[in-house]
């Protein structure tokens, strides 16, 4: 008995020393198991996080559809959306150079600066895949001017298209097209494969999916809300550092500041912020501020299509000598403004140095005045025509969303009532605003203060002053005839020899300068704060770090490492 009771004592205690054996084993590689996995979890690369670059815009300079029409050319996110999705044949380079830069074109050549030859790139698509080819080019040059005013300019407008092969174009212009700048100038080249079916009727096709041939594709858009864009990794140029834009909309610019004060922005969209709001920016973490030149030229208009005494030259001149532009540079533009004379920029070569600047000067302005028989008849404070009788009394027009302008106007009637000359401000909503500016003849304006951003390369800005009847209307805002000026316009575009051509701008701005259709009062400055803790590489031209001809920032934009 008590050896079986040992025999089986000696067997149980054995099994329970295999069992303990395996079981260690076991726990054993379960750890060599788990360590080996955690090596080899350790040894992944991580998933790389992507780079999103936010950029804040208003209700007002959103674009609500994305039909290449006018908002292309005038709205503010319009002018940043479609450089970014589509190619242009070539830009305009960074300052300060402002040179041009060869983009779907590789090259171009002409003889007679009236045919052009462009040779484009062999290796561009369309973000569908499609290669970008010369008949691209060719639909986009017959087709886009018809479709909409916005895009019908001198240097597209075309006597013939022909495709010589798929990566060469060759198109003659109804005129000689002068300067040191090709043309094809800030032009979307679109995908013919897309729009052909809606070559006459552009605007019935929604262009939801925004197909072009850009550095960036679109993955959505919100209208009201956002555009958002992706990097286009088949793009045929160095390719953005960013993984993503997204073009916020916000209802107010408090907002908007809000949003860049608190990262969910990373920079204003358009024209940076206003002079008032800069202190509200001072000490901000992570925050930058640049002060760059100004893009935008505020002037007075003077409709001489009515039929009062603002058609007197006298008139005008006493008007801007009685205008304090330096106070109101001061006051409603905090100081962050300069003087302006021109459409053409200070510190480019063509500006004329030898304009009359119609100094701050009330007693001269009282005098030319009083020498042209104004005098104050009824005992009013207000001077009288001496050829009807009336009070010198004119109505100043402006936007109701560019306050600024507002203050300007505010003060512009402060001052002129100094030298006998009432105001009455009209302040109507933009939209109608434009309306009433760009047809002077409805004569629902005496006096309208108005801007452009002309930029470096600017021939077309002097549309403003052709001839209302020998084709300015549309563009001129003053009714403003005289075939001097169309003669030497005519010539300075068609002009190849630089230094003529500088003569002829030269004339053209002191024959305005003369005559005073427009007023010119001044330029103000581009002020952008900027997440300088996130993102570096901003580039700065006129106008600051985002414009319609600025979408350098974009291209160069990288995060802060």
């Amino acid at each position: 008995m008590k050896s079986k009771l040992s025999k089986l004592v000696i067997a149980l205690l054995i099994l329970l020393l295999l069992v303990s054996s395996a079981f260690a084993g076991g726990q054993k590689e379960a750890k060599g198991k788990q360590a080996a996995t955690k090596k080899a979890a350790t040894q992944q690369p991580a998933v790389k996080k992507r780079v999103q670059f936010n950029v804040g815009f208003t209700t007002e300079e959103a674009i609500d559809t994305l039909i290449p029409d006018e908002s292309w050319q005038y709205v503010e996110m319009g002018c940043i959306f479609w450089p970014l999705v589509y190619d242009q044949l070539w830009i305009t380079g960074p300052a300060p150079g402002y040179k041009p830069i060869p983009m779907l074109a590789k090259s171009w050549e002409t003889k007679d600066h009236q045919t052009w030859v462009f040779h484009l790139r062999e290796n561009a698509k369309f973000h569908d895949g499609v290669p970008v080819t010369a008949e691209d080019v060719a639909f986009t040059l017959k087709y886009l001017p018809k479709s909409d005013p916005a895009w019908q300019f001198p240097d597209t407008d075309c006597k013939s298209v022909k495709v010589i092969d798929n990566y060469t174009i060759q198109f003659t212009l109804k005129e000689i097209h002068g300067g040191s700048y090709p043309p094809v100038f800030w032009t979307p080249i679109l995908p013919k494969h897309i729009w052909e079916k809606y070559k006459n009727k552009m605007h019935s096709f929604n262009n939801a999916n925004a197909i072009g041939s850009g550095p960036f594709k679109l993955k959505e858009f919100k209208s009201g809300q956002y555009i958002w864009l992706v990097k286009n990794k088949d793009y045929w140029g160095e390719k953005p550092s960013v993984d993503d834009v997204v073009l916020k909309t916000y209802g107010s610019t408090e907002s908007e500041y809000a949003a860049l004060k608190t990262s969910e922005i990373d920079m204003i969209g358009y024209n940076g912020i206003a002079p008032i709001a800069l202190a509200g920016f001072k000490g901000v973490k992570g925050i930058t501020t640049r002060i760059d030149p100004g893009i935008t030229i505020d002037w007075l208009s003077f409709n001489l299509h009515k039929k009062n005494a603002i058609r007197d030259l006298n008139v005008r001149k006493a008007i801007m000598y009685g205008i304090n532009v330096k106070r109101i540079i001061a006051i409603a533009f905090l100081g962050y403004a300069d003087p302006a004379d021109s459409f053409m920029y200070t510190e480019l070569k063509d500006h004329n140095p030898n304009l009359n600047q119609y100094a701050y000067n009330p007693e001269k302005a009282k005098k030319i005045l009083s020498d042209a028989g104004y005098k104050d008849t009824d005992g009013d404070g207000i001077l009288n025509d001496p050829k009807l009788g009336k009070d010198l009394s004119f109505v100043l027009l402006g936007p109701s969303d560019w306050t600024r302008e507002i203050k300007a106007m505010h003060l512009i009637k402060e001052e002129l009532k100094t030298i006998g000359i009432e105001i009455k401000l009209k302040v109507i909503d933009l939209d109608t605003f434009y309306d009433f500016w760009y047809a002077p003849n409805n004569d629902k304006f005496d006096i309208a203060i108005g801007n452009e951003e002309p930029g470096p390369h600017a021939d077309w800005i002097w549309e403003f002053a052709r001839s209302w009847d020998n084709g300015g209307e549309g563009w001129n805002c003053a009714y403003y005839n005289n075939k001097e000026f169309d003669k030497y316009l005519d010539a300075m575009a068609a002009e190849v020899d630089m230094q003529k051509r500088r003569a002829d701008l030269f004339k053209m701005q002191s024959i305005l300068n003369k005559d005073l259709p427009y007023g010119f009062l001044l330029r103000y400055k581009s002020i952008n704060p900027l997440r300088t803790d996130k993102f570096t590489g901003f580039v700065s031209t006129m106008g600051g770090v985002s414009t319609w001809i600025n979408p350098w920032s974009y291209y160069k934009v990288r995060p802060v490492k």
